[in-house]
């Protein structure tokens, strides 16, 4: 398994600071295929392999009870730290085995999670507590797709892209070919199955988050635990460089607007009636 590549505090502190909340639109769409067989008000969500919480958080308008599970104890520390929602409760447990009665969960999520469990124990488990009608909803989304709002638009992501396969690619773990390939080899052993590939994320920031962001990435931490946090930094720092350069901005990083798109992929499924 490759829970390894986050056990640190200090990455559960960066991801929790700089990965994407998951978008309302997204929830919705999930809700509105819940409805469709399963009338409201809903009861229980359980998002697993919930990291810090950005994907359970925005859950909690639309169930009764809330539950974000990981197997990571730092990270689950993370997202009790970012605050208290009243019917939002966290845990750590592998996707393998989820402590609800047979029968019991409206929907199951997992954000940007799913390729890193073992995909047919977790179904089984699946199949087993949600409800007759319940939901699966597996999800994640691609690289960030920067654009720089100066004199001229500059398209970034190019940079990204580089950074991504050059120097640290072999550093990524084999389960992220089911993020490059957008999940189109999971298949969802359940009913009326559904992709959506419609919902995306805006988000202003700076440069520096954007940077921020690419060191909470699991091949980043892999390349700095293997050669040390000198040689990571300085990759980083290049990689900064290189962004503020094609931007021609004369702010400092953490001064340099941009606005940061990322497109997601949502696969659904539901128990049979």
């Amino acid at each position: 398994m490759a829970y390894k590549y986050f056990e640190t505090a200090g990455h559960a502190a960066i991801y929790s600071k700089f990965r994407p909340c998951t978008p309302e639109t997204l929830i919705q769409r999930i809700v509105t295929y819940i409805s469709e067989k399963i009338p409201g008000p809903l009861k229980v969500a359980v998002d697993v392999g919930c990291g810090s919480g950005q994907s359970t958080q925005v859950l909690a308008p639309y169930f009764s009870e809330v539950y974000g599970f990981d197997p990571n104890e730092t990270a689950i520390a993370e997202a009790i730290r970012k605050g208290k929602i009243p019917n939002v409760s966290y845990g750590t447990s592998t996707a393998e085995k989820l402590n609800f009665q047979e029968n019991s969960v409206t929907l199951v999520t997992a954000g940007q999670a799913c390729h890193w469990f073992d995909l047919p124990a977790f179904y089984e488990e699946v199949k087993r507590i949600l409800v007759p009608g319940g939901t699966l909803a597996l999800y994640g989304y691609q690289l960030p797709r920067p654009r720089f709002h100066g004199s001229s638009p500059t398209d970034l992501s190019s940079i990204v892209d580089k950074f991504y396969f050059g120097e640290i690619n072999s550093y990524w773990p084999p389960e992220r070919i089911f993020i490059e390939e957008e999940y189109r080899s999971v298949k969802i052993p359940l009913e009326d199955t559904k992709r959506d590939e419609s919902v995306y994320l805006e988000q202003k920031g700076t440069l520096a988050d954007l940077v921020g962001y690419v060191s909470s990435w699991s091949a980043f931490q892999n390349y700095q635990k293997q050669n040390g946090p000198e040689k990571a930094s300085s990759i980083l720092m290049d990689f900064e460089k290189e962004l503020l350069d094609a931007t021609g901005s004369k702010m400092k990083p953490e001064e340099t607007d941009i606005t940061v798109r990322f497109n997601y992929f949502l696969l659904l499924g539901r128990k049979a009636l």
